[in-house]
């Protein structure tokens, strides 16, 4: 038990305590698992060891990627963390790139049914965690902008090609798997929560074996056991496997910094009005541009693109712009 005697907080299967630092904070992984929305509960003796074991390992393979996230390091017990501490934002983000789960049932997909690309929902942490759309989201004020939810997705699609790409090297096929967020006292979105096998759905590509939860949810074998099992071939090196190059498409659009007066666009808007278009009260022209970018990864394709549009296609002294990446 660590030393800390004042819990900020405490679910199924983390404690919240204040950290050494104030904007640092404490998490004790318990050895509880629960399924069916706590319906099923069972203690397994170390459990949380694993999960703060497994969940350190794959913090730290995002952040030598470049991924922002809450992880500091490990604590004084194996069973503990120490994160940044975040104002999380009211969302379960859910990566899928094969059916299982809640969206067999909801869309009557075959399981195990491979995506033509990754899927991303999103689910409202209420009672009932229900399902939410992007709309609602921005209409409920969940995020602070637009931007916000834009940056979530895509850091989502980035997470998630590191993910596949680490498991798929030893032989574990990633399912799915469930993100929060946050944002730091700066106002920077961060990865928060926990990465254990509690919040993913692994199978061996070969055998198909159940290697997350779901052992625990369908009684197909011991839990610990299946999770030691996991961390041992996560901890194993591997060969480094030849990148292939994917293609991007993406969309910069360049407009004006607002109080800065655009030439052009009060140009325009003088045309409009002389045309009779006396109600337009204001017109900011901007600039739209397509791009294909061929890159090893959706990362560095971002930060390609963002060095192109500071540095080509919009003039950073006065004008901004916004970047948006399809796979």
């Amino acid at each position: 038990m660590t030393v800390a005697t004042e819990i900020l907080a405490e679910g199924k299967t983390k404690i919240l305590w204040p950290g050494n630092q104030p904007d640092e904070v404490l998490v004790e992984y318990k050895d509880a698992a629960t399924a069916f929305n706590g319906k099923k509960y069972a203690e397994i003796p170390g459990k949380g060891e694993l999960n703060a074991k497994i969940s350190g390992l794959l913090f730290q393979l995002l952040e030598a990627s470049g991924i922002p996230t809450c992880f500091i390091g490990g604590g004084s017990r194996p069973t503990e963390l120490v994160y940044k501490r975040l104002t999380m934002i009211p969302l379960e983000v859910v990566v899928r790139n094969y059916a299982y789960g809640s969206v067999v049932k909801r869309f009557n997909f075959d399981e195990g049914m491979p995506f033509h690309k990754p899927l991303v929902e999103f689910f409202h942490k209420t009672n009932d965690d229900p399902q939410i759309t992007e709309d609602m989201i921005l209409e409920l004020n969940l995020v602070p902008t637009e931007s916000v939810l834009e940056s979530i997705k895509v850091l989502a699609l980035q997470i998630n090609e590191l993910f596949v790409a680490y498991f798929s090297a030893r032989g574990i096929r990633c399912a799915d798997f469930k993100l929060e967020f946050g944002l730091d006292k700066n106002g920077h979105l961060l990865l928060g929560d926990e990465l254990s096998p509690d919040n993913f759905r692994l199978r061996d590509q070969q055998t198909g074996a159940v290697l997350d939860k779901d052992v625990f949810r369908l009684d197909l074998a011991d839990l610990a056991e299946t999770y030691r099992t996991l961390l041992q071939r996560l901890e194993q090196p591997v060969a480094a496997n030849s990148v292939r190059k994917q293609m991007y498409q993406a969309e910069v659009l360049v407009h004006s910094r607002k109080n800065i007066l655009n030439p052009e666009s009060k140009a325009i808007l003088e045309g409009v009005h002389t045309l009779g278009y006396g109600n337009v009260q204001a017109l900011n022209a901007g600039k739209r541009f397509s791009v294909k970018i061929e890159a090893d990864s959706l990362i560095e394709a971002e930060q390609q693109l963002k060095k192109l549009a500071e540095t080509v296609l919009s003039n950073p002294v006065i004008e901004d712009y916004e970047l948006r990446i399809k796979r």
